[in-house]
């Protein structure tokens, strides 16, 4: 017969199997954090190593990726645990130029490398259409559509004079001519016309016809409006086409009654907008002007210096008032009929802001004499954190930002600085022969013109490909795949379509 267990046996042998069992768990789940921040064995030497996680995407996808020298057996996109340290990475696909790039890996970190753009060996380039004459280009936010501008001023798209065929009364009484660019099909692209009619514009005198000037000024969100500075003499007016409607045409500035400056689209529906209004004797006003309610708001903002549309409704502005007899400059923030003053300075000084969110934070960006200052949270008043700055020797011409919000840049000459708001991470780079701010291709790749080539540069100044002989602003098509740009030939110019994948 088996004896029974005494009572203390069952308890030993309980505690026991209790005890097992928390141990298991314990270390179960110590192991399972270790895993998580990356520590892991290396089968080489025996010894415990804490790696990083690297994410690969490229633009084709199927690109090879070495990572040090080793190849790994997965192609883009995929993923790696690699070693910490300065890691070297290479993605290479058929007829493509390989690219690279080394980051520095820290422990349980990870990084993205999602944006590599790999460009053709050769790159394909035909003519889409000729042209006599083209001044200006300008592509819609959702790659979709082109806007050109032929002339400064010529009522003729082939730049004919018009004493050659007309009066000058003749001449005046014609439209002015756009070319609206259909690329929603890049491989079967549509040419539209877009007028200005002389009705809708203010008509120069005979002094003033060699100061008069057309410019495109920028697009609605939605990509369906266009709004045109008209410049006669010492007067700019405002003219807001709609392509969908070609035969819609407002004059902002007749229509509304104020001497206007900078105005910019809110929204997509065409009819609202922000601008600064301008009193003989006094500094600008921020208003808001409404065409669905045919109202002007009071000023919104006085003796406002410039300002930057983030949002509907929302903006950050630079703006100045007198304190006890001092005249002191603000920054700050207008959120749907609140202005929040967020910085202050005693001296008035040229000063550009922007405002931005990323990854759910708003971050509010101070471009003042040789600095930038970025401040994340800039309305939360419960923390203020310390804001990131950015150094640019000898001033700053201009700021901006990457389509996303998450790279802010800024140059002064042919030097830039851009800062990351994902990783933290500040890069300078030079661009020769830069002229301005650059256009930005994608969320992750500006432009330069210089030297007459269209070279596409990373946010960090690296992995730099010449593209085609072109000048001006490009348009790239909405599958990434064409690159629209303007050429020059013998015969004038041309609207060139440059292939950049591989059929």
């Amino acid at each position: 017969m088996h004896k029974r267990r005494t009572r203390k046996k069952q308890i030993a042998i309980r505690f026991f199997t209790y005890g097992m069992m928390t141990l298991l768990a314990v270390v179960g789940v110590v192991f399972c954090l270790a895993y998580a921040m990356g520590f892991r064995i290396d089968w080489n030497d025996g010894r415990l190593t804490q790696v990083a996680l690297l994410q690969f995407s490229s633009f084709p996808t199927g690109a090879t990726i070495d990572i040090n020298g080793r190849a790994l057996s997965s192609t883009t996109p995929t993923r790696s645990n690699v070693k910490t340290g300065e890691t070297t990475v290479i993605m290479s696909k058929d007829g493509y130029r390989s690219w690279r790039k080394t980051v520095d890996m820290l422990p349980s970190s990870v990084v993205w490398l999602n944006y590599a753009r790999l460009v053709p060996n050769s790159i394909t380039t035909d003519t889409t259409k000729n042209f006599t004459a083209v001044a200006e280009m300008r592509e819609s936010p959702n790659k979709r559509w082109l806007i050109l501008r032929h002339t400064d001023n010529n009522r003729h798209k082939d730049d004919t004079s018009y004493i050659l065929a007309q009066t000058r009364e003749e001449y005046l009484a014609m439209p002015f001519p756009l070319t609206l660019i259909d690329i929603s099909n890049p491989k079967n692209v549509r040419f539209l016309e877009l007028t200005i009619p002389s009705d809708k514009i203010t008509l120069p005198t005979a002094d003033q016809a060699e100061k008069e000037k057309f410019s495109i000024i920028e697009w609605d969100q939605g990509s369906r409006f266009i709004l045109v500075e008209h410049v006669v003499g010492e007067m700019t007016e405002y003219i807001v086409l709609d392509r969908a409607n070609p035969g819609t045409i407002k004059n902002l500035t007749r229509d509304f009654g104020f001497n206007l400056s900078r105005p910019h689209f809110s929204g997509t529906s065409g009819n609202v907008f922000f601008g600064l209004t301008e009193v003989e004797g006094s500094g600008a006003d921020l208003r808001k002007l409404d065409y669905g309610n045919k109202t002007a708001s009071v000023q919104l903002a006085k003796n406002v210096q410039n300002y930057w549309l983030y949002e509907s409704g929302r903006l950050a502005l630079v703006f100045s008032e007198n304190k006890g007899g001092q005249t002191i400059q603000n920054v700050g923030i207008y959120n749907d009929g609140s202005l929040t003053t967020v910085k202050t300075y005693s001296e008035i000084e040229e000063t550009t802001v922007l405002l931005t969110r990323f990854s759910n934070v708003d971050y509010l960006v101070v471009a003042r004499g040789e600095s930038v200052g970025v401040y994340p949270r800039p309305l939360d008043q419960d923390a203020e954190p310390e804001p990131i700055y950015l150094q640019s020797p000898g001033g700053i011409d201009w700021i901006n930002l990457s389509p996303n919000g998450q790279f802010v840049l800024a140059g002064h000459g042919d030097q830039l600085v851009s800062f990351d708001l994902d990783t933290m991470k500040k890069y300078a780079f030079e661009v020769a022969g830069l002229r301005g701010a650059p256009q930005w291709l994608d969320n992750s790749h500006i432009v330069s013109t210089s030297g007459g080539n269209i070279t596409f540069i990373e946010f960090d100044g690296q992995n730099r490909e010449d593209i085609v002989s072109a000048r001006g602003r490009v348009g790239l098509s909405r599958d990434g795949k064409y690159l629209f740009s303007i050429g020059e030939t013998a015969n004038g110019v041309i609207l060139q379509r440059s292939q950049l994948v591989i059929d």
